[in-house]
């Protein structure tokens, strides 16, 4: 299993979903959108898809990830192989009536307690950089977020 200890928050997402201009009809599709295809890449049975999206947000109901235009809706889960990541960005908004213009949804090997962690705390601080997330806001393309998060360091 690789290490999210030396795998950078950037590598991660970029081995996932990154969707520029992402709109969905509410949270939960929003969740589902950035993982099903990441997760499937990763070798997760499609049988799987549904309990992994139910985690997440079961996760998100005992207490929300959603901080302003921030959301990190994530969970660990049995049987993953490493983090598996998807992030989506709009300035407009992700889905109608939330506050979210960038949600990274992302799911962790259930015996990485650590290593989530880690990758929580890390995209936390990164994206409370105003600047960064201004930048990733008005980015274009995944070449042009993912070339901001690595700028960012």
């Amino acid at each position: 299993m690789s290490s999210a200890a030396t795998e950078t928050l950037p590598l991660i997402i970029q081995r996932g979903a990154i969707r520029v201009g992402y709109h969905t009809v509410d949270f939960e599709s929003a969740v589902r959108g950035l993982l099903v295809s990441s997760l499937l890449e990763h070798g997760v049975s499609p049988n799987r898809i549904d309990q992994i999206v139910g985690s997440v947000l079961d996760r998100e109901k005992a207490g929300t990830t959603c901080a302003g235009p921030i959301a990190l809706p994530h969970a660990r889960i049995s049987g993953i192989p490493k983090i598996v990541a998807g992030l989506g960005v709009n300035r407009d908004g992700i889905y109608p009536g939330g506050t979210a213009r960038l949600i990274l949804a992302f799911v962790s090997p259930q015996d990485a307690a650590a290593e989530h962690l880690r990758f929580l705390s890390s995209a936390a601080k990164t994206f409370r950089n105003s600047a960064l997330l201004d930048q990733l806001l008005a980015a274009t393309d995944a070449g042009e977020v993912i070339a901001a998060l690595t700028s960012a360091g």
